[in-house]
């Protein structure tokens, strides 16, 4: 084996992060979100100033009616479809969203979706400021009620599960995406954890479905794999090929060489020395300095020449005979079907979309972006 050591981080996700779609109009101010890093809510007469007004007189706090009332008052030509709706769209920005909660925010006809994290409270910005706009050649968002945003990165349509295909219907200008949390986690990273549970993809490449003997043999590596990590593995497949299988358990090592191994990145060649659960943004900091290590350590090994590797291969063995180490023996078994499975179902591990290097707020790192050893 190599002895080169390789320190991994892992995406934790805090526990109570929400879940939100934004839209931009049917895609109108994409840009301007994703390159002013905010994204906003219409209806301009209604002020944070009056919000604040109503939230004094009363003590429990505002309620969807107290939005109703605002909007009623203020859009007397109105019906109430048209109140009720607006109010509970600014009912949740104001009171719902929270700094560290994750954005979804369609492009023009969903091609793309940006992913960000909410980093400010809700703001206001005067009609002097838009004005003050020069001329730009995307559509300017004419609201002023906002929130800043971190953005992570953008995934593509594709690349989004067909569990979330029902949001591109949707017309709602909010809502809710908490209980679809792990298929935009999924988009995050190939491994995550989140309460107390670690998750890991692959991707099945493959144009043609997975017959029986394929499952059986996918299945029985990842046993056994499992069995060696002593981490109970729960799968959860896309029956459809190409498509998504994900590893699920509370052991992260386990979840860890199962996502690695299958999906054929290093194999047994580097040694996880440690591990790190990193915040969301500190995550995605250092994504780039960590591609460029995993690269460096794949391609350094990729210069071995065939013969080194026999020589290398001959010597373990003969090692591996007077020491009459099972577990290693198992292992380098192990990785040579892995490695023929890999192939054979053309697996890779599921990366999606495409992260946004540079655009780094320290101001707003303390909200969640500790390292967690």
């Amino acid at each position: 084996m190599n002895d080169e050591n390789y320190e991994v981080s892992i995406l934790k996700i805090p526990d109570d992060t929400g879940y939100w779609l934004v839209r931009a109009d049917g895609g109108r101010y994409y840009e301007d979100f994703f390159l002013n890093n905010f994204i906003s809510i219409s209806d301009n007469e209604i002020t944070m100033d009056m919000i604040a007004d109503c939230t004094k007189e009363s003590f429990a706090g505002l309620t969807i009616e107290h939005y109703k009332n605002l909007y009623s008052d203020t859009y007397e030509k109105w019906n109430s479809q048209q109140i009720a709706h607006a109010a509970s769209r600014t009912q949740k920005f104001i009171d719902e969203m929270k700094i560290g909660d994750l954005i979804l925010v369609p492009s023009k006809k969903s091609a793309a979706f940006l992913i960000g994290t909410i980093s400010s409270e809700v703001y206001e910005i005067s009609p002097e400021e838009l004005q003050s706009v020069s001329e730009v050649n995307y559509g300017i968002n004419p609201s002023f009620k906002r929130r800043k945003v971190q953005w992570l990165k953008e995934v593509t349509r594709q690349e989004i599960s067909e569990k979330l295909y029902w949001i591109l219907s949707a017309h709602q200008t909010i809502f809710n995406l908490n209980n679809q949390k792990e298929h935009i986690n999924q988009l995050l990273a190939p491994v995550y954890i989140q309460d107390d549970t670690c998750h890991g993809t692959i991707k099945i490449s493959r144009s043609e479905g997975l017959n029986s003997n394929d499952w059986y043999d996918l299945y029985s590596l990842i046993k056994e794999k499992s069995d060696c990590s002593q981490g109970e593995v729960i799968i959860k497949s896309n029956v459809q090929s190409p498509g998504l299988i994900e590893f699920v358990t509370n052991n992260a090592t386990t979840v860890l060489t199962v996502t690695t191994l299958l999906s054929g990145f290093l194999f047994g060649e580097v040694n996880f020395v440690g591990i790190k659960f990193k915040g969301v943004l500190p995550y995605f900091q250092s994504y780039k300095k960590e591609k460029l290590e995993m690269k460096k350590i794949q391609k350094e090994l990729g210069m071995m020449d065939e013969d080194k590797k026999a020589k290398e291969i001959e010597n373990e063995r003969s090692q591996f005979e007077l020491e009459k180490d099972r577990e290693i023996w198992k292992m380098e078994k192990l990785e040579k079907e892995a490695e023929r499975l890999r192939l054979r179902l053309q697996i890779s591990s599921f990366d999606a979309g495409t992260v946004f290097e540079g655009q780094t707020q320290t101001d707003c790192e303390d909200n969640q972006n500790a390292d967690i050893s």
